[in-house]
């Protein structure tokens, strides 16, 4: 009795897992037309459409690697990253067995946005990547509401690093907002600042007796000098 009891517990958890198996791959829209924009979510015009089937179309023909588009209405609570990694499984993205695909994934409802990359891409399209691409092609468009645009371009910025990662020649034009965006450079660049004007510093008091910081802070005095005279004789003839 113990044994069918275990084997019917059994049973039922097999089941279970199975179902929610193809309840969770069921939630993934089935492709339709060309692979490369499945726009579920009725976001993208039709000359942004054929203009993306354009670009993949010929990256996928020259590197045999492929960039889809999957928008959806909802995750329906499926965590982005699974959503991502279980559409670019069932959409077989990447020919052959070289796994050279790129999704970009975006949910209206739940307002996120996703890149699933292939194995053979990772080494140049790594997380830190991603996320810059991200926060500078896609993140500014959407704060104005402008879903297409952040699609759009950040469709094409995957293309040209795809296409430079093969060699391909063909660059298209994208929209980059910088700004903002040290990725620690900045801080970097001001250490590096710092440590020459104190290396500069030391060099003229060991052997020049200081006299460059002092030409300096004479020049300050006379500019500041110039300057209050001339608020002087503004407010005088007021």
């Amino acid at each position: 009795m113990k044994k069918a009891h275990l084997l019917l517990i059994f049973v039922i958890f097999i089941s279970s897992f199975l179902t929610n198996k193809q309840v969770f791959a069921a939630k993934v829209p089935i492709p339709v037309g060309d692979i490369y924009v499945q726009d579920f979510a009725y976001i993208l015009s039709s000359a942004q459409k054929k203009e993306l089937i354009k670009l993949g179309t010929y990256l996928d023909k020259e590197s045999k690697a492929q960039i889809a588009v999957l928008t959806v209405q909802s995750l329906e609570s499926v965590p982005v990253e699974e959503y991502a990694a279980n559409a670019y499984k069932e959409y077989e993205l990447g020919r052959n067995e070289e796994n050279n695909g790129i999704l970009l994934l975006f949910a209206l409802n739940d307002r996120k946005i996703y890149i699933e990359v292939g194995s053979e891409l990772k080494k140049r399209l790594t997380d830190k990547n991603l996320g810059k691409i991200l926060d500078t092609h896609a993140l500014p468009y959407l704060e104005d509401g402008e879903l297409s645009q952040a699609i759009t371009n950040t469709y094409k910025k995957l293309f040209n690093e795809a296409a430079d990662e093969y060699g391909i020649k063909k660059q298209v034009k994208t929209e980059s907002f910088e700004y903002g965006y040290s990725d620690g450079k900045g801080i970097l660049s001001l250490i590096i600042f710092i440590f020459v004007v104190l290396a500069i510093i030391y060099l003229d008091y060991r052997f020049l007796g200081s006299a460059i910081v002092l030409t300096i802070l004479r020049m300050i005095a006379v500019i500041i000098r110039r300057i209050r005279k001339r608020t002087h004789r503004r407010r005088s003839r007021k």
